[in-house]
Formats: C-alpha cells, structure tokens, sequence
C-alpha cells in the first residue's frame, strides 16, 4: 500500500563549502535540482542506516539456508538427477 507523502518541508541547512560543491556538481551531471539530489542522499543514507541496525539472528540465517540446500536436493531428485 502506497500512502502519499505530506507537503514537503522547507529546511534552512549549512553545508560545508567542500559537500556544496559536490552536491552541485552532482545536480548539474543528472540534470536535477539540488534539492531532489540531496533528499535523494539522506534517503539513501537513512535507509542504509537503519538497514545495517538490523539484527541478525544468525541461528535463524543457518537453519534457512539449511532449508534451502534441502529443497534443492529434494528437487534435484526429484527431476532424476543427482544430489
């Protein structure tokens, strides 16, 4: 399910002079406003983020991949060839 986004926000940001001239740069080679390359940034970045937080149950990761070698023997005998 697709939920709209609400108005966007006006931010007032500093950047360093250094990150300015690359986000311009980067605007200019794309063909984009500065602001849908820095949005595009934090978004990238943010998700990036919040995915690496992500705890891993590596029990979990073993027994799946456990599972996964089984079906594909199952399946490999099935079809009459050899596992």
């Amino acid at each position: 399910m697709h939920t709209s986004m609400s108005k966007a926000a006006r931010v007032t940001v500093t950047l360093d002079p250094q990150v300015a001239a690359w986000a311009r740069e980067a605007a200019d080679r794309q063909n984009r406003s500065l602001s849908s390359v820095i949005n595009a940034a934090l978004r990238t970045t943010l998700v990036h983020e919040s995915l690496t937080a992500l705890v891993i149950d590596e029990e979990a990761e073993l027994a799946a991949a456990y599972d996964d070698v089984r079906l594909t023997q199952a399946a490999e005998r099935d079809a009459g060839g050899a596992a």
